[in-house]
């Protein structure tokens, strides 16, 4: 038995799987804004998208106990974007727009911003840190 032979060969039904969860939409890129016409009002885009596909945005639970915090932050997500192996080009600062989500209405037009690079090597998604903006 080689772990690390086995590993690679089990790698592309795994990304296969992860990809199979990734229950969202989005476009992610260079963020700008464009002035609506009926409003006039600054509206949020991404000018240069270079992803537009399927993605996952999760956060992390968390439990919260019952006790007296005061002046204590209790508890901090952040969520995270998972995204298939295969996409390059999304890097730190670049705006992520979810256009679409079979598994979470509440995510259909938040917008997020990229915090760091990704987890990379044999992983079955990048998965990006990110920020709600």
């Amino acid at each position: 038995m080689n772990l690390g032979y086995d590993i690679a060969q089990a790698l592309p039904g795994l990304r296969a799987e992860a990809e199979s969860r990734m229950t969202e939409t989005l476009t992610v890129g260079v963020e700008t804004f464009v002035t609506d016409p009926v409003t006039g009002d600054a509206v949020r885009s991404v000018a240069e998208p270079v992803y537009s596909g399927i993605g996952q945005i999760k956060f992390p639970s968390t439990v919260v106990s019952e006790r007296d915090t005061q002046g204590q932050q209790v508890a901090a997500t952040s969520p995270t974007l998972k995204l298939p192996t295969s996409v390059v080009g999304v890097a730190k600062g670049h705006v992520v727009r979810v256009t679409a989500s079979s598994s979470d209405s509440t995510l259909v037009g938040r917008w997020f911003r990229v915090k760091s690079l990704p987890q990379s090597g044999q992983v079955t998604a990048h998965r990006y840190p990110l920020e709600e903006v």
